[in-house]
């Protein structure tokens, strides 16, 4: 199943880019769910110049002006019901049927986080409000915040909000879901020394729904239209057979590549609490031996 979600920053106009991109991104990726933020105008608009993509049924948020505005689009094999909105949110009650098994009761926070820092904690507060007792839980979107120094590029070292929000996150136990393809989702558009790239698009969910789909990845597509590129979350339930993981022999550790990989990994900025910095720094050097191994595992003999 996929989770189509872009901030599409306008729906355009009739020589405008952006649905004709849409409609080739549904055609290849055929999501099941579509999420798009910053429609800029009212749902019954939106939906004008988006009904040709084929989607039975809808729900949207109209913009407040010309800012903000969500649209939700869903197929037929998945079960939404909307338990809330607002214009920085649809909060719903998913069911969909994988491999012949019904999975009920789920919920999935469809976010388009506050622009203006002042007001963030507000929201931060309110979907904890929302979400409390509701499990398994998944929030996907533009959450206008920058968790990790390494998920910014350019601008300011200081990354506003970073410990309120983490502290947010860590008291819904929520967990960042791995992502594949170009790490920033947003660039301010600006040349050399005045570019700005941030990893603002992203997904996160309680550890129940990662027992429940252990495949679950979030893929970062180019930032091609938008000042934000699309990203995708893909999710299937618990295989039956699990392949048999890489593993590294104690020999490899004395090789000075795979020393420098540790050590920079170690060495990396990471701000939160003693665990959180602990999990991270193992994350890293373990994501990056990973990729060692792949790399070297014919060069070297690795079983």
């Amino acid at each position: 199943m996929t989770i189509f979600c872009w901030n599409c920053r306008g729906c355009g106009e009739a020589d405008d880019p952006t649905i004709p991109y849409l409609h080739q991104c549904v055609l290849k990726y055929h999501p099941l769910i579509l999420f798009l933020q910053e429609t800029h105008s009212n749902v019954d608009i939106a939906t004008t110049k988006t009904h040709h993509l084929g989607y039975p049924n809808f729900f949207g948020v109209d913009s407040v002006g010309r800012s903000g505005g969500l649209l939700l689009y869903w197929d037929d094999s998945v079960d939404i019901q909307v338990i809330s909105s607002c214009p920085r949110f649809i909060f719903c009650k998913v069911g969909i049927v994988v491999n012949q098994a019904a999975f009920k009761d789920m919920y999935v926070m469809f976010l388009y986080g506050e622009p203006v820092f002042q007001y963030r904690s507000f929201l931060w507060d309110n979907i904890s409000n929302e979400i409390s007792g509701c499990s398994p839980f998944l929030v996907i979107g533009d959450f206008n915040q920058v968790e990790l120094h390494s998920d910014k590029l350019g601008g300011s070292l200081t990354i506003r909000d970073q410990a309120e929000f983490t502290a947010w996150k860590f008291h819904n136990n929520l967990v960042d879901i791995p992502f594949f393809g170009p790490r920033f989702t947003w660039m301010n558009g600006q040349l050399a020394n005045h570019c700005i790239m941030e990893r603002l698009d992203r997904a996160y969910a309680t550890q129940d729904w990662i027992d429940l789909f252990p495949a679950t990845s979030v893929l970062n597509l180019p930032i091609l239209i938008s000042d934000h590129s699309p990203i995708m979350l893909r999710f299937l339930p618990q295989p039956k057979s699990r392949r048999r993981p890489y593993r590294l022999d104690n020999w490899c550790l004395q090789i000075p590549e795979v020393m420098t990989l540790v050590s920079n990994a170690w060495n990396t900025p990471v701000c939160g609490s003693s665990s959180y910095v602990l999990f991270r720094k193992l994350a890293a050097a373990r994501f990056a031996i990973l990729n060692w191994i792949i790399q070297h595992r014919i060069r070297y003999g690795i079983n």
